[in-house]
Formats: structure tokens, sequence, C-alpha cells
């Protein structure tokens, strides 16, 4: 997981990981900018899409860490402060499988998982297999938060 920021000078170098993060920074700076509206953006077909989404963050006993293998995700904040868990696969149990062909399975949360604390501007990159518990409140306090989640096919 890489943790960084829209005006990070930084990004230039992630975007050597993959061929396709230079046009989802793109998308997330504008996001930034610009206040899109909540909904689904086609940004590349299905090789790179995002969606914007308001929520209220949930409490740990609301949460689970989740996976996926088809599609990195990037998750950066609009507005609002969350908390992103993170865990090694070993730390906890399979809760509920790929499913259909499907790019998500979820693991239970365990109470030692380390945390990455963003707020707007912020993004943590996630790659595949990577086992992220996304939404999760600060001080277990449910907040309001708008967010962009962009996946790229891996």
């Amino acid at each position: 997981m890489i943790v960084t920021n829209v005006d990070s000078k930084d990004l230039k170098d992630f975007e050597k990981i993959h061929p396709r993060f230079k046009t989802a920074f793109d998308f997330i700076k504008k996001a930034v900018r610009e206040d899109l509206s909540d909904g689904n953006y086609e940004i590349d077909g299905k090789e790179v899409y995002a969606f914007i989404s308001s929520y209220k963050t949930k409490t740990e006993a609301e949460a689970k860490f989740e996976a996926h293998k088809k599609y990195i995700d990037i998750q950066c904040i609009l507005s609002g402060t969350e908390i992103i868990g993170f865990e090694a696969t070993e730390e906890v149990e399979l809760i509920e499988d790929y499913k259909d062909g499907g790019d998500i399975c979820f693991y239970s949360l365990n109470k030692d998982y380390d945390r990455i604390v963003l707020n707007k501007g912020e993004f943590a990159i996630i790659m595949t297999d990577e086992l992220h518990a996304p939404c999760l409140s600060l001080n277990n306090e449910p907040t309001d938060v708008k967010k962009v989640v962009v996946k790229i096919c891996y």
C-alpha cells in the first residue's frame, strides 16, 4: 500500500509502477479540485473506472477487511476524514470468498490491524490481494465522508 496526496511530487515516480496510474491520478486530481458529483465514471472502459460516493464512516463493529484480485484500488478522500485499516492475510479469517467472477472477498476484522488516516486530497494505492478495511471512523465515531475510488485493471 502506498499513501500519498494529490500534490505530491512523487506521483511521477508512482506512475512508473503501472501504465494506467497517470490516467487514474489525473482523474483523482480533477475530482478533488472540481467537486464532482456522486456516481460512476468511465475513464478508460473496464481498464480504468471510478465511482464517487458520500456516506457515513463505519464503526469497527460494522467493518471487515476486503481484497481484490482483478483491480487495484486508489481511494482518495474528497471531504472528511477516514481510516483505512490493513493487515496481512495470515492474521484474519476468510468470511466470504470471491463469487461468480466477482472481484471482492471479505475477511474478519481483527483488533490489532494497522491504520492510516486519510484527509481531503490524500489517497491510498491498494494493490491486488492487499487486505484493507475502508470507510472506518476516526475514534469510532461515524462522520460524513466523500470519496473517489478509482479501479485499475491489474
